[in-house]
């Protein structure tokens, strides 16, 4: 609003209305941007995290966010599945690695990673 030429005093009273009627609101936005975010296809906390940070989210509430919505097994299996079924011309030497490699991409946990890794050879 600076760059058009707001006054400050009709900045102020902008942002206060807007926190008196819920739409500025951190806490919100980030819960939503993660729902929004998982719907679209699975998706881990580091990666949630980095999207966060990008967005100026205060780094108290991604962490409240992120501690809300746990990665589950359910969603790395899923996507291991999914992975597995278009790359069955993968040599198995390399599967272990490759399919590793597209889940720790999508910000999932190391050792959750491994779990449902080991458990697909």
């Amino acid at each position: 609003m600076e760059h058009k030429e707001y006054s400050p005093q009709e900045i102020s009273e902008t942002v206060a209305f807007l926190i008196e009627k819920d739409f500025l609101d951190d806490e919100r936005f980030a819960r939503n941007f993660v729902r929004f975010k998982k719907s679209l296809k699975p998706t881990g906390k580091y990666y949630l995290r980095s999207k966060l940070i990008e967005k100026k989210v205060p780094n108290e509430i991604i962490e409240k966010t992120l501690s809300e919505s746990l990665d589950e097994p359910s969603e790395i299996e899923e996507l291991a599945d999914s992975w597995l079924s278009h790359h069955k011309n993968i040599p198995r030497e390399k599967l272990y690695e490759k399919l590793s490699r597209h889940l720790l991409s999508r910000g999932f946990e190391w050792e959750k990673v491994r779990e449902v890794v080991a458990e697909k050879m």
